[in-house]
């Protein structure tokens, strides 16, 4: 009974789940890719595509749920851009606020409830519940949950990379939220560049809705 009782509530959480979509909302020079759902912007010598990569970084995850932006920005400047994870800032459509966690605090919350994994490279589990969960999957972009398809490691792999960004160059990888956009009916991504007061407007604007 135990075990039909945690399988009736993943299943629930990921079809609930599946009938969420975010999208990104049209903005004055603003360009929309519809089949990656990203908005790329550009302004003072950056360009930026912000999308949502995972509605839930970890989808078995029943508490801190985890999501993941998908950033790719080329320095269109003359010198060296710095862009560190504190240049960005989610607010909802209820006005809370959110900063990135690094890829350590991801590794960390993800961490906890790994303990019944037999560790890598000796993948398997210990209970039968516990493979079941790796049968669900991820609709939004994974074909299967995150300790399925990748290795703990790839928390850092994928994050977006640090250090100045060079005239000319780009860069691309992913910026965490602890949020759960499931329950938004909209967000927006806001990015200051060095020296711009977070108490001025931002420099780039990136608005999504969550359609339900």
């Amino acid at each position: 009974m135990k075990r039909f009782t945690l399988m009736a509530i993943l299943a629930s959480m990921v079809l609930w789940g599946c009938s969420v979509t975010v999208v990104p909302r049209p903005v004055p020079t603003g360009t929309i890719d519809l089949a990656q759902r990203s908005l790329t912007l550009s302004g003072k010598g950056v360009t930026a595509t912000v999308r949502v990569q995972d509605l839930e970084y970890a989808p078995y995850r029943l508490v801190e749920n985890i999501t993941s932006f998908h950033l790719t920005l080329r320095n269109d400047g003359s010198t060296p851009l710095s862009l560190p994870p504190e240049s960005f800032v989610l607010l909802d459509d209820q006005g809370m606020q959110y900063r990135p966690v690094t890829a350590e605090k991801v590794k960390e919350i993800v961490g906890r409830d790994s303990a019944y994994l037999i560790p890598y490279p000796y993948v398997g589990y210990y209970y039968l519940e516990d493979a079941q969960r790796s049968a669900f999957h991820n609709t939004f972009t994974s074909e299967l949950p995150f300790y399925a398809e990748t290795h703990p490691q790839d928390i850092f792999t994928e994050a977006l990379p640090a250090g100045p960004i060079l005239p000319g160059a780009q860069i691309a990888g992913l910026l965490y939220f602890v949020v759960d956009l499931t329950t938004k009916t909209g967000v927006e991504l806001r990015l200051y560049l060095p020296g711009t007061p977070e108490t001025s407007a931002p420099d780039l604007l990136f608005p999504f809705s969550v359609e339900k």
